[in-house]
């Protein structure tokens, strides 16, 4: 498995491939991950309706672009090399460091203005591919950069995500609880 980087120029190149990705992620999660907390419970898709790709592209996508050109610094993914689906993309995680004049609504605004903070953003491994170290791999990617950058690794998460557990088991420990979201600190 290698990870390839991409560059933030070439980001926006792989949204379709992201949404893909998304997608299978929401609905293998029963529509816990993504959240689409912005989205009211009606207008959310149902992950048991195997049609409802274009209701969650047409919320996702947007959102995710905007991720991609205003939030997210550096961005990591693995590529299925299988050849029924070679070149899929099959986790991703993203890094955003250079916080100062953003807008991100999950961070709080005590972290914004600092320098010494980064955070671990879009982070999702296919169901069909969680288990065989994939997210282990992305996450100490992230890990490493941000450390290398000479940020403390953060991420903004939900209390009742599985993640939650996999961010403890990694060394991280909850330091803030903001609205619906927690920080976690590595």
């Amino acid at each position: 498995m290698s990870i390839e980087t991409v560059p933030k120029s070439r980001a926006l190149g792989i949204v379709s491939s992201l949404i893909s990705l998304m997608y299978d992620v929401y609905r293998s999660t029963e529509g816990r991950y993504p959240k689409l907390e912005w989205l009211l419970r009606n207008q959310k898709p149902d992950p048991h309706d195997p049609n409802s790709f274009e209701i969650f592209s047409f919320y996702y996508k947007p959102f995710l672009k905007w991720r991609l050109r205003r939030e997210i610094d550096e961005l990591f993914i693995v590529r299925d090399k299988d050849k029924a689906m070679p070149g899929r993309i099959i986790g991703v995680i993203g890094i955003n460091y250079d916080l100062r004049g953003k807008y991100v609504p999950w961070i709080p605004r005590e972290f914004m203005n600092r320098d010494d903070v980064g955070f671990i953003e879009l982070f999702a491994v296919h169901p069909d591919y969680r288990g065989k170290g994939i997210g282990s791999k992305l996450f100490d990617i992230a890990i490493k950069r941000l450390r290398e950058l000479g940020k403390r690794p953060l991420i903004t998460t939900f209390p009742d995500l599985e993640a939650l557990e996999f961010y403890r088991k990694r060394g991280g420990r909850v330091i803030k609880r903001m609205g619906h979201y927690v920080i976690v600190e590595f």
